[in-house]
Order: C-alpha cells, then structure tokens, then sequence
C-alpha cells in the first residue's frame, strides 16, 4: 500500500510496507548468501587444490618408483618412453628427470612452457637432494611444481630428482565454472523468494493494510455510522481490524455526542450572552427612563401651550420645531434599546468600526455623565471596512465600558482607544484591530486575575453584578479567533486590551 501525504502545497511520496518488506529481505538474503557463496567458494577452491595436489603427489611418487626401476636397469630410453606416455595420456603434465651431473631427460612431446625460474629452482633442488613441492608464481599460480629425490642413499643409481609439473588452467577454469553456478544458483534463489515475499506480502498485508486506509477514509469523510470490516483469520491484521471496527463505533458515538454537546454549549453561551445584555439594559433602564422622560415633558408643555393658544403662526412654528427635536431625541434613544436587544448570532459583515463603537460609548454617556465620568474615545481619522461581527463587537465594548464604570467611585476617566496594528496568529504575522478600554477606578486584586474570565465570579454581587460580563466578553473574543487581556494595579485602574484578526470584504 503506497500513501500520498499532502501539506502546505507539497507533495510526500512514502514507500508502501510490502516494498519494503520486499527490499529488506533481499538485502538480507544477499548478504547472507553473499558470506555464505564466498566461504563455500573458498571451501571448494581449497578442496580442489587439496585434491591435485595429492593426485600430483600420488602420480610423482608412482612415476619416481618406475623411474628408479629403469634407471638401476639403466634403460634410459624406457625412462624418455614413459614420459613421453605420460605427456600423450596427460597434456597438462610434464615430467623431467634431473641428475645431479647435470643432465636432464625429458620427453619430445612436451606441451608446457617452463618458466626459467622454475628450471633453475628444480636444478638447485636437485644438487641440494631435497623434497619440495611448491606453487608457481606464488600469488595466483599457473604451475604446481613437485620434485622427488631418488638415488641418495643408493650407489645402483645416479642421485638425481623427478620433477613434475602440473598446469593449473583446467583447475581455474574449473573454480570459474563452479563460481558461476554457486552465484547464478544463489542469485535465482534469492530472487525467487524475494518474489515469493512480494506477492504474498500483496495479499496478506498490503491489501488489508489499503482496505482499512480507506476505511479510515470513508469514516473520517462520512456522516454515517461506518460499516465494519470484515475480519477473518485469527493473526495480528485480523485483531487490527477487530479493534479498528470497536474503536470506529466508539468514535461515531462520542461524536454524535460531542456534536450534541457542542449545539448545547452554543445555545448555552448565546443564553448566556443574551442574559448579560438584558441585564446591562436593565441595570441602565432607569437613567435611559429619566433621558426619556426630560424630552417627553417638554412635549407635554409645548403641546400644551400650542393647546391654549396657537394665534401667532410665528409660535405655532417655533413649537412645532421644539416637538420635532424632542421626538428625534426619544426615536434615537429608542433606536439605541433595539440595537442592542437580543438578536440571531450575527455572521461577519462589512462593518464602520469607529461608528459601531461610538454607537455604544453614546449609549452609556447618560450614564457616565450621571455618575461624573469623562469617557475618551481616541481612533485614527479613518479606518478601511472590516469584515466582522458587528452584534459581538458593541456587546465586547458594552461589557467594558458597564465593568469600567461600576469600577469607578465617584469621579473618574475612561478611555476606548480603537486602532490597526500586526499581530502573531498562528505563527504568522496577520492584521488585527486592537481595542483597548482603560479606566481610573479601584483596580482588581492580584488573587481575583486568574478567575477573571470565569462565569459567575464577580466581586460586586451586593450591587447587583452578575459574573457574566467578563465571561461574555471572553467568549466572544475567542468566537472571533482573538485575544483579551487584563492588566491593572490596585487603587490605580485597569486596562483591558483586546486584538481581533481584521479581514477585507471580498
């Protein structure tokens, strides 16, 4: 089974098992046949080379003795009769008979060329009266040369030496021959179990092995409850597929229930957030009631004096401009309630974000102005469209802004500072909206940070706080693929800072 791995545009080609099952095994047989060829190679060849040499041996020793024969007979010519038999019978062997007066008797129908080294060694062995048998040229020898001493120690005969010379042509070929069977015999075996290896390594292992990748596949792209393997056999590939098809059926389950969870969780956590608006309204209602209610008196009055008296068309005209301005008040702030009322989770759209922030810090000014807090918004002059989700952000900004004021005791400062910078998100550097909410009131304590973000941790529960709009804001952020932080020091404020990935509109 072969497999195309893919990532980041480039392609990974990974050799399959059976392959390299298959490539071990030869490797393998070929070095353990090649230690073994070489040492049987060697055990023949030494084999050999013992056998002629001890027929050389037996044929020198038998010639010496029919030698010594004719020799105490004086029969010379039955001496060069016998070599020359021996040259007809035996072409790649010469026989010399050296006395030590330094005549030679050799046959007419020599076939071998002898080396002067070799006649000089044999003249030298003669004089000295010895035995030796050696092999010449000593690295990779053409000749085995043995010379036999006769006549030493008998007056019959003259003292002198047979020498034998044997060529070695027919034995190398015969090491050729034999080393040309040992490697075609070994190379055809392993060649053939190499083979033998592959296609049963087809059937028993590469085509399970590629029928549960693409069950793995079908499982990891379908919706549906897989369908199990069939197993068959009771080895280590069919306890592969018994496991993989338990483990498939466990996966589909705790999927189908992570995918309910996850629906859960959601509707929980947009339960949750609309609760925390609903919440930060109410807890602002009664200032927005009072914003209301100052333009609903001047209706009243203005209506009223247009009741008792509406003579002067010049009066009728200048009140009824009056009643125009209060009810574009109260439509503004009405409008101000709905777009924050609880609505479908919102996709990213094309949005202003100056303008959606300024949206919320003009919600909350009655408020701020209520209490004595001065809010500073600081923004660049322009900011190309984003595309992102308006509803998360002005709940993101609305929760800040209600913390920050709850903060502050008395009279204080709250800035919103709305700026583009580059960030790190995913080991790339990507473009991002930074918002950073600061404030001048008591701070938070160093043992609350860790549990900031946690639902329900609040330390204002006497007054009515909830625990929720910090956690709102912690989700949202995360929903958006960004990141808050909280920085603050007792008694001197704090600061919460929050980057959000910025997106072009198509």
């Amino acid at each position: 089974m072969c497999c195309v791995l893919q990532q980041s545009g480039a392609k990974y080609v990974t050799m399959s098992v059976i392959y390299k099952l298959t490539l071990s095994l030869f490797a393998l047989s070929l070095m353990v046949f090649g230690i073994y060829g070489t040492y049987q190679l060697r055990a023949e060849s030494q084999n050999l080379r013992d056998e002629v040499e001890q027929e050389t041996r037996l044929l020198a020793y038998s010639l010496l003795v029919s030698v010594e024969n004719a020799l105490r007979d004086e029969q010379t010519e039955d001496v060069q009769a016998l070599l020359q038999q021996i040259d007809r019978l035996r072409p790649s062997i010469d026989v010399r008979i050296y006395i030590r007066n330094r005549n030679v008797i050799r046959s007419a129908a020599e076939g071998l060329a002898w080396p002067e080294q070799v006649e000089h060694t044999l003249f030298q062995t003669t004089l000295e009266g010895e035995r030796k048998e050696f092999y010449f040229p000593a690295e990779d020898p053409d000749f085995l040369v043995v010379s036999l001493p006769f006549g030493k120690d008998s007056g019959a005969i003259p003292p002198g030496n047979l020498a034998l010379v044997r060529s070695l042509q027919k034995m190398r070929a015969d090491l050729s021959d034999m080393k040309t069977y040992i490697a075609v015999s070994f190379f055809s075996f392993i060649l053939f179990i190499t083979l033998l290896c592959f296609f049963l390594g087809q059937i028993y292992i590469s085509r399970p092995l590629r029928e549960l990748r693409q069950a793995m596949l079908a499982f990891g792209n379908g919706k549906e409850p897989p369908k199990p393997l069939p197993v068959n056999g009771s080895d280590e590939l069919a306890s592969v597929r018994q496991e993989f098809n338990r483990m498939t059926t466990q996966l589909f389950s705790a999927h189908c229930r992570l995918e309910t969870e996850t629906q859960q969780r959601r509707q929980l956590q947009r339960a949750l957030q609309n609760a925390d608006k609903m919440i930060t309204i109410g807890q602002l209602s009664a200032g927005l009631a009072h914003e209301i209610g100052s333009p609903l008196q001047i209706l009243n009055g203005r209506a009223r004096a247009l009741a008792n008296g509406g003579d002067d068309p010049g009066e009728v005209r200048r009140i009824a401009n009056i009643l125009v301005d209060q009810t574009d008040r109260i439509t503004r702030i009405v409008q101000r309630l709905m777009e924050f009322a609880p609505r479908h989770p919102a996709e990213p759209v094309p949005c202003d974000v100056i303008q959606t922030v300024a949206e919320v810090i003009d919600m909350l000014g009655f408020e701020a102005r209520r209490q004595g807090v001065t809010m500073t918004y600081t923004h660049p002059e322009t900011l190309p469209l984003g595309m992102i989700n308006k509803d998360g952000v002005q709940q993101i900004v609305l929760n800040l802004l209600s913390n920050a004021l709850a903060a502050i005791v008395g009279q204080g400062e709250i800035g919103i500072d709305l700026a583009q910078e580059s960030i790190a998100y995913a080991d790339k550097p990507v473009t991002a909206l930074r918002l950073t909410v600061r404030d001048t009131g008591t701070g938070i304590a160093p043992e609350h940070l860790p549990h900031l973000f946690e639902p329900y941790f609040t330390t204002r529960g006497k007054q009515g706080g909830t625990g929720l709009g910090l956690s709102v804001v912690k989700t949202l952020v995360t929903e958006m693929g960004g990141t808050v932080a909280a920085e603050t020091a007792a008694g001197k404020g704090s600061r919460f800072i929050v980057h959000l990935p910025w997106k072009n509109p198509l």
